[in-house]
C-alpha cells in the first residue's frame, strides 16, 4: 500500500550533498542548553531553548532504518512545527514514521503500544506554561527511556556537527487512534456502563479535551464539563492542576453534589481527584485508596512508591511490600517492572497500572476511583476519612538549573554529619521520630522542593521554618557562586 505523507510533513531543504544545514537564526549547536535534557524527557522554552533544527537532529539521532516510530503532539502552538521537524529527522534516518496527529498523551502512547512500535515519541511540555515544549520518549511497549539514554541523546546532539546524510523524501503515514483507544476503555471498564455517577471533569483546556469527555460519556457517567475546549494558552487555569488551580472545580463538585471531580494536566499523564466534599486529594492519598482495593484481590503484594509519599503508606498498606524509589515516573515504571509490582504511586499524582499498560495515561485514575465507589458503596469522603492523613506541605524555591544540583550536594554533605537518619537516594531526606523532610532538585524545572510531613501541625511548622531557612541560605550562596 502506498503511503501518502500528510501536508504536515513537507520535504526539508537540505544542501545539494544532503548534509545538515543550520539556519541563520540557529547558529548554536556548540552552545545547546544542556539543561533541556532532563531526567525524564527533553523540555525548554520554544525558540529560546528548543526549535525545529534541534528536533530535526533529535529525530535523526533516534531514527533507525526500517524501524517503526509512532509520533504525536499535544495542543501547544509549537507542537505541529516541532513534530514536523522530528518526523523529517526520522525520515532522514530512513525510519518508518506513523503520525497520530494532535492527541492526548494516552492516545499516542496507546497507538505505539498497539502497533508495536520501536519507539513512541510525544511532543509536549506536560504541565509547564504555554511557551514551553519538549519531547517524551518511550519504547513501543510503553516503558520510558532512562535518564542515561537521554544523556546519550544529548551527547550525540552536541557531536553531530556537519555529518552527511543521503537526501530522502519523507515517508509518513497518518492514523487516528481515537476509535480503538475509546473501545479499549469501553471493554476494560464495561462494568461501569450506566453507572450514573456524578463526575465533574476539568480538562484545563489541555489535550485531555480530545479524549476524556467521550470516554466518560460512553461509559454512562452523569458528566459536568469545565474547561473542556482545547486552548494552547490555558486561559482558565494553569496546566498544572495545583490546589489553587482547581478552585473552580472544587466549588463545582460541591455545588453539583457530585460523587467526585477530576482535573488533568496539560498532556494527560497526571490526574488530581477531588472528593465529594470538595477536598483536594494528594497523589499518595489517592494511591492508598487504589492500592487497598488492588491488594484485596491480588496475591502479589508488591507496591512501588516514591520517597515523598506519606509515611502513612506503610501503616495503611500493612499487607503490602513497599519499595521506595526516587521521584519521577520513569523511575516508578522501571522499578514496577523490575519488582513485578502490581501498582506504583507518586506523590505528584503519577500512577502506574501494570495490569493495563506501562505508560501513565491519567484517565485510568478516575475510572479506578469510580470502580471503587461502586464496589464499596460508600462516598469517596467516607473512604478518605478512614485513612490516616498526616500534616504535609511542599514548598518550592526558585533556583537556577546551573546551581540547583550543587546546592543539593552541599546539603547532603552537611546533613550526613549532623543527622543520623539520612537518605540520599533522591536529593536528601532526613527521618525523625515524628516526621521527615526531603529536599530535592526538580528534574523538569529550575526549582528546588522542600517536602515536610509530621505527626501534627506544630511539628510540621517547626521543621518547615528550620529547613526553609537552611535551604534559602544555601540557594543564596549557590547563586552568588554561579554569578562570579
Amino acid at each position: 500500500m502506498r503511503i501518502n505523507p500528510p501536508p504536515l510533513f513537507e520535504k526539508r531543504k537540505l544542501s545539494k550533498k544532503g548534509s545538515f544545514r543550520l539556519s541563520k537564526s540557529s547558529k548554536k549547536w556548540w552552545g545547546v542548553n544542556p539543561y533541556i535534557f532532563r531526567a525524564y524527557d527533553i523540555r525548554g522554552i520554544y525558540k529560546k531553548d528548543i526549535d525545529e533544527e534541534l528536533f530535526f537532529k533529535i529525530g535523526f539521532i533516534l531514527g533507525k532504518a526500517k524501524r517503526k516510530f509512532v509520533v504525536g503532539n499535544d495542543i501547544r502552538k509549537s507542537g505541529k512545527k516541532l513534530t514536523r521537524a522530528l518526523g523529517e529527522g526520522l525520515t532522514f534516518a530512513k525510519a518508518k514514521t506513523i503520525y497520530t496527529g494532535t492527541t492526548s498523551f494516552g492516545q499516542t502512547l496507546f497507538a505505539g503500544w498497539k502497533l508495536k512500535a520501536y519507539k513512541t515519541l510525544f511532543v509536549t511540555a506536560s504541565h509547564l506554561p504555554p511557551e514551553w515544549n519538549g519531547l517524551k520518549i518511550y519504547y513501543g511497549n510503553g516503558i520510558p527511556i532512562s535518564e542515561k539514554e537521554i544523556q546519550t541523546i544529548k551527547e550525540k546532539v552536541l557531536k553531530l556537527g556537519n555529518q552527511k546524510g543521503k537526501k530522502r523524501k519523507p515517508q509518513v503515514k497518518k492514523i487516528d487512534p481515537k476509535k480503538d483507544y475509546l473501545q479499549f476503555f469501553l471493554d476494560k471498564f464495561s462494568h461501569l456502563k450506566r453507572n450514573n455517577l456524578k463526575l465533574v471533569l476539568d480538562c484545563g483546556n489541555g489535550s485531555m479535551c480530545l479524549s476524556a469527555p467521550e470516554v466518560f460519556k460512553k461509559l454512562g457517567f452523569n458528566l459536568s464539563e469545565i474547561f473542556c475546549k482545547p486552548d494552547p494558552d490555558f486561559p482558565n487555569r494553569q496546566s498544572e492542576p495545583t490546589f489553587e488551580a482547581t478552585k473552580f472545580l472544587r466549588e463545582k463538585v460541591v455545588s453539583k453534589k457530585a460523587d467526585f471531580g477530576v482535573a488533568f494536566d496539560g498532556d494527560g499523564d497526571r490526574a488530581v481527584i477531588i472528593d465529594d466534599k470538595g477536598r483536594y486529594l494528594k497523589g499518595d492519598v489517592v494511591g492508598m485508596i487504589i492500592a487497598k482495593n488492588i491488594l484485596k484481590i491480588s496475591k502479589n503484594k508488591k507496591i512501588v512508591a516514591t520517597l515523598p509519599c506519606s509515611m502513612a503508606l506503610e501503616k495503611e498498606l500493612k499487607d503490602a511490600k513497599i519499595k521506595r524509589v526516587q521521584v519521577g515516573h520513569t523511575f516508578l515504571v522501571l522499578n514496577c517492572k523490575k519488582e513485578r509490582a502490581i501498582f506504583g504511586v507518586e506523590e505528584s499524582s503519577h500512577f502506574c497500572f501494570p495490569q493495563y499498560f506501562w505508560f501513565d495515561d491519567a484517565i485510568l485514575v478516575p475510572l479506578k476511583i469510580a470502580e471503587i465507589l461502586i464496589k464499596e458503596k460508600k462516598k469517596l469522603s467516607q473512604i478518605v476519612d478512614e485513612i490516616k492523613i498526616y500534616p504535609f506541605e511542599e514548598i518550592k524555591f526558585n533556583c537556577l538549573d546551573e546551581t540547583k544540583f550543587k546546592v543539593i550536594k552541599d546539603l547532603k554533605d552537611e546533613f550526613k554529619k549532623e543527622y543520623s537518619k539520612v537518605t540520599t537516594m533522591d536529593g536528601v531526606k532526613i527521618n525523625f521520630d515524628f516526621g521527615w523532610i526531603l529536599i530535592r532538585a526538580s528534574n523538569t524545572s529550575p526549582i528546588i522542593r522542600l517536602y515536610v510531613e509530621a505527626e501534627n501541625k506544630e511539628k510540621l511548622e517547626n521543621l518547615k521554618e528550620k529547613f526553609s531557612k537552611v535551604l534559602k541560605e544555601k540557594i543564596y550562596e549557590g547563586s552568588n557562586f554561579g554569578s562570579r
